[in-house]
């Protein structure tokens, strides 16, 4: 047999064809005791029909009768599957909180180092951080160059008054028309400009849900590209394109870099079998 492992993302489970309704099958139910077990390492205090249970990565809090409605089975099937699985050492059972808590016996053999886990999340919550923190910054940018061009419209600066001599009259309403045409000119700059930052702001956040399935630092050298602004701050570079399609640009420039699909933690399988644990699990 080949030796190995297969890496599943845990995006399999909200998949369709996971979540159809169906009778489990033997191998599928224990696939679904892996992938609901707890994954974090710090323990989780829930409260579970009414009473406040605690539990921590690699166990699950789930009643007889619960399992049997998510997996489609009878109460029986699930007790002696259960009776199975703990015969076999591959869970452990425990009622002392007054709720079933299941606990796998190997978790980290299918998950990985909880330590590296943790740091791999932390790296990733401070870089979501930045990225919502950079959206905040274009927000504020707009907000400001938008509240600029208000305050211009509201305080136009006052005509002079008007003199009696003809000749400074007629001074006065040419000076007027070019500080009119000024302000309109500088108003118009400033609207085009803030209306460039909003709709940057939104190409900003259309990367977003790509930001696991490429690496972070790949994602924003594609945003610094495609947002560049022309000379005249009204147009970005990937909005003087022709044709534009974000998944396609996407992957063509993380094959250009070379740069791999990121692959979201996930349950790392060898057989997810029952019967393989008949020896040595």
């Amino acid at each position: 047999m080949m030796e190995g492992y297969i890496k599943l993302s845990r995006k399999f489970f909200s998949n369709d064809m996971w979540n159809e309704a169906r009778t489990f099958s033997s191998c599928e139910a224990w696939l679904d005791l892996i992938q609901s077990a707890r994954f974090e390492a710090t323990p989780r205090m829930e409260s579970i029909g009414g009473r406040e249970v605690s539990y921590t990565r690699g166990q699950y809090p789930a009643s007889i009768r619960f399992l049997s409605k998510r997996w489609h089975w009878s109460e029986r099937r699930v007790r002696t599957f259960l009776a199975f699985l703990k015969r076999e050492n591959m869970i452990t059972l425990s009622k002392e909180q007054g709720m079933n808590i299941i606990t796998l016996v190997k978790y980290n053999d299918y998950n990985g180092n909880p330590t590296d886990t943790a740091s791999d999340t932390s790296n990733d919550t401070m870089s979501d951080t930045n990225i919502i923190q950079e959206i905040n910054d274009l927000r504020s940018q707009v907000t400001q160059l938008m509240t600029q061009l208000s305050t211009q419209r509201v305080t136009q600066p006052p005509k002079e008054a008007e003199k009696r001599h003809t000749g400074d009259t007629k001074q006065i309403k040419e000076k007027n028309i070019i500080k009119e045409t000024t302000t309109n000119v500088v108003a118009k700059k400033d609207a085009a400009k803030a209306a460039t930052l909003s709709r940057k702001e939104s190409f900003y956040q259309s990367l977003v849900p790509y930001v696991g399935q490429y690496p972070k630092e790949m994602i924003r050298a594609f945003f610094n590209y495609w947002s560049e602004l022309n000379k005249s701050e009204t147009k970005m570079r990937y909005e003087l394109e022709k044709t534009w399609e974000l998944p396609r640009r996407l992957a063509t420039w993380a094959s250009r870099e070379k740069v791999p699909s990121k692959t979201d933690v996930g349950i790392v399988l060898k057989d997810n079998s029952p019967e393989k644990y008949k020896k040595g699990w």
